[in-house]
């Protein structure tokens, strides 16, 4: 989030006297490839390496060895690798610039931000917009309230809520329809509204109706029928609700499914003393040099003293986003230990501002040192942001448990459920309260949601039919 700064501070929706905030051209490119993907960064490069005549690739693999990055960058950082050290790798292959083909596969976020490209937008309602793209999740909704966007943005920038409704409204104007919603009803009717041309009145009324109102019995048209009497006639609501069928839940999934099975890992495991370490993947991590040349061959070609400052500049920036990147990673690792050995159910709650106070970083940073970097673990590889749940406090006075780790537990659940007398969500609450943990039922609902799972009465049909 700290981008905001020096382009909200540059323009503003009205005149006013105020101290702004001004980054330097360096920690602004800094910021810019911390929250690149590695398929971006790989990308960003390649164009440098075409633009820039002093910069080179390194074709000498070097000796690495499995020993963690210092806090900071050396003073060497600014023209080799040398200070970036990995694990030995055994990998089949011995090309250091290998790259898996769907790796440049663009994601959701940058397909947004291209779209975002084309509206005439100020500066402040576009770094907004911006801003929202980032916080999506792989389904492509926005997880987290306005309320905390807000809160992670200085005060000084004078940013309240409707300037972010704004900004989410034009999120929501993109393709995928749906996009930026904050639940399955919203998705649902954001979806609609983009057919609002190509429907009937009475049926687009209908099923923003149901959407809104009942999209918790979308599964069951009788029930649909049922509560719908008085409201629309029978056929109507019939034809309403196979429109709404047609809707996609997750707008944002064709993107990560694209993605999601060929991405390079940012970050290894590494076992030591019976404990997990993180360690730079050497494959992601791209060995790039300074030309060699003498000072008075570049200072004799005014212009190329200019090319050596973007590319000292460029070498700082990249070498400084993999410090952070591991920083963060190792105080994740650091955290989670038991997650790697048991498995999610032994998931800790942890937030932004845990390891934004432990690293003495900001919230923005760590947002973005995490989204779209990726780890290696003994369950697969996982975005480093999915470490981030919410603490969930139990009634018995007991640590408290983790969004994830009750998720897993609802899962387990519905796993070993009788398939002819599948648990409600309401039985789940129960079982869970039984447990000590005290849950809304529309909270389970979310949650079961979220993994993927059909409602009770879907899965007793499933069942029924074999399926």
């Amino acid at each position: 989030m700290e981008m905001i700064v020096p382009m909200l501070t540059r323009q503003s929706l009205d005149l006013r006297q105020q101290q702004t905030l001004v980054l330097t051209p360096q920690l602004q490119q800094s910021i810019k490839v911390l929250q690149l993907s590695g398929a971006e960064l790989e990308q960003e490069l390649a164009q440098a390496l075409l633009d820039n005549p002093l910069l080179e690739r390194l074709d000498v693999q070097a000796d690495v060895v499995a020993e963690p990055l210092p806090e900071a960058a050396s003073d060497e950082a600014e023209s080799s690798w040398a200070s970036l050290e990995f694990p030995k790798h055994q990998g089949d292959s011995d090309d250091p610039d290998w790259t898996p083909e769907s790796a440049v596969v663009q994601d959701l976020a940058a397909y947004l931000r291209e779209q975002l490209g084309l509206l005439r937008l100020s500066d402040r309602d576009r770094v907004l917009a911006q801003l929202l793209i980032d916080e999506l999740d792989d389904n492509g909704y926005l997880p987290v309230s306005l309320d905390e966007v807000l809160a992670c943005l200085p005060d000084e920038l004078d940013i309240d809520e409707s300037d972010l409704r704004c900004a989410l409204a034009q999120v929501q104007s993109l393709e995928p329809a749906g996009v930026g919603a904050r639940d399955l009803s919203e998705c649902l009717g954001l979806q609609l509204m983009q057919q609002a041309d190509q429907l009937e009145p009475s049926l687009l009324d209908c099923a923003r109706y149901l959407v809104r109102e009942h999209v918790g019995i979308l599964a069951s048209p009788s029930q649909l029928r049922q509560r719908s009497t008085g409201h629309y006639s029978a056929d109507l609501v019939e034809r309403a609700h196979h429109l709404v069928l047609k809707l996609d839940p997750k707008p944002g999934r064709a993107w990560t499914q694209n993605v999601s099975a060929y991405v390079v890992p940012d970050v290894l495991l590494v076992r030591a003393k019976d404990r997990w370490q993180a360690a730079l993947n050497p494959l992601a991590v791209p060995r790039l040099q300074l030309v060699n040349l003498h000072d008075y061959e570049i200072e004799a070609h005014p212009a190329l003293l200019a090319e050596r400052q973007k590319a000292t500049g460029l070498l700082r920036s990249v070498n400084s986003r993999f410090v952070t990147i591991l920083r963060v990673a190792q105080a994740i690792v650091q955290m989670q230990q038991a997650f790697f050995t048991q498995g999610v159910s032994a998931l800790r709650p942890m937030q932004l501002a845990d390891l934004a106070a432990e690293l003495d970083l900001h919230e923005s940073t760590i947002s973005r040192a995490t989204r779209q970097k990726y780890m290696q673990t003994p369950h697969g590889v996982m975005e480093l942001k999915q470490f981030f749940t919410v603490a969930l406090t139990s009634t018995d006075g007991k640590e408290d448990m983790s969004a994830a780790s009750v998720r897993a537990q609802i899962v387990q659940m519905i796993r070993d459920e009788s398939p002819s007398k599948p648990l409600s969500d309401q039985q789940i609450t129960d079982l869970l309260q039984a447990q000590g943990l005290t849950l809304a039922r529309r909270t389970v609902a979310k949650y079961r949601e979220a993994e993927g799972l059909a409602p009770a009465s879907q899965r007793k049909m499933r069942a029924a039919a074999g399926v």
